[in-house]
């Protein structure tokens, strides 16, 4: 793929929806939406080798209702989901949704208009609702280059790319456990393409204990970040001058935030304690507690 040189798409989008032993209620929920969608848009989901008896029952009640359903014998991964659900896909844009998600009617008829409109653009996101254990609007950061997500990633999964850049960078990565997404966008975005944003909160992202983001640690998560980087080392290393640029306005940010600490610490920090003490003697001579001693 030639950087600069891009082809317009007739803006069909598809919706991939990988699937492993998540709750059917979520299941439900996801499909549910991605079929309420207000332009036409092909659903393909992809059970990489669902065990669980609820799993299977909801994907075999959507795939009874017309829902096309690939099956994987046994677990194959996230990233050789997507390119099942890809693969299986003739639409010009793809659209990502986690089976425990939802999205709001409008986003493919959004992401879609962008991908028509800007053919430099190579990833759509749009704002992101969580719901769930907590709720919130997140507004995403703009990301104008490959540079801005080599610190980390910054787009999500759940964005939309064009199939035919998916068919030139070969697919998604296989043997990453985290950061497919990563992975896949920094190889798109160091062929020259750019990453847009819908400032609209249309992808609903469900939070809850049973994710693999919430189960990992810090370690694994470091672990799994650098095998993105090993894997694109030519990326990085094309990019080392920016990345020290921005390294150490980082440090130099981290250095006045600390001595801005330090000024309050001595400005204010006795007068602090001093509170605490009070607060605490106040909690002892409340009616009914019994003072020590």
């Amino acid at each position: 793929m030639a950087e600069g040189s891009w082809d317009m798409g007739t803006g069909s989008i598809g919706i991939v929806i990988p699937v492993y032993n998540t709750d059917g209620a979520y299941i439900d929920e996801c499909i549910a939406s991605a079929l309420a969608q207000t332009v036409e848009c092909r659903v393909v989901v992809v059970d990489d080798g669902s065990t669980h008896p609820g799993t299977l029952e909801s994907l075999a009640r959507w795939a009874a209702q017309g829902v096309e359903v690939v099956r994987h014998p046994e677990n194959r991964g996230t990233s050789v989901a997507l390119d099942s659900g890809a693969g299986a896909l003739d639409t010009d844009y793809i659209m990502p949704v986690g089976s425990d998600d939802r999205i709001r009617p409008s986003l493919c008829a959004e992401v879609a208009a962008v991908l028509d409109d800007d053919p430099a653009a190579g990833v759509v996101s749009t704002d992101l609702r969580f719901f769930g254990s907590h709720d919130r609007i997140d507004r995403l950061p703009p990301t104008d280059s490959v540079a801005d997500i080599l610190f980390g990633n910054t787009i999500p999964g759940a964005s939309a790319f064009r199939r035919s850049d998916w068919i030139a960078l070969g697919g998604f990565a296989t043997g990453l456990k985290f950061g497919q997404d990563w992975e896949f966008w920094v190889r798109l975005l160091a062929t020259g393409r750019t990453a847009r944003i819908v400032h609209q909160p249309l992808y609903e992202y469900r939070r809850h204990a049973a994710q693999v983001t919430a189960r990992m640690t810090e370690e694994g998560k470091l672990e799994h970040s650098l095998d993105v980087v090993r894997r694109n080392t030519g990326i990085w290393g094309d990019h080392v001058e920016e990345i020290m640029r921005r390294y150490w306005t980082l440090k130099d940010e981290h250095t006045r935030q600390a001595a801005r600490l330090e000024v309050l610490e001595r400005r204010y920090g006795a007068l602090n304690r001093m509170l605490g003490r009070g607060a605490r003697l106040l909690r002892s001579l409340r009616p009914g507690r019994k003072r020590a001693g």
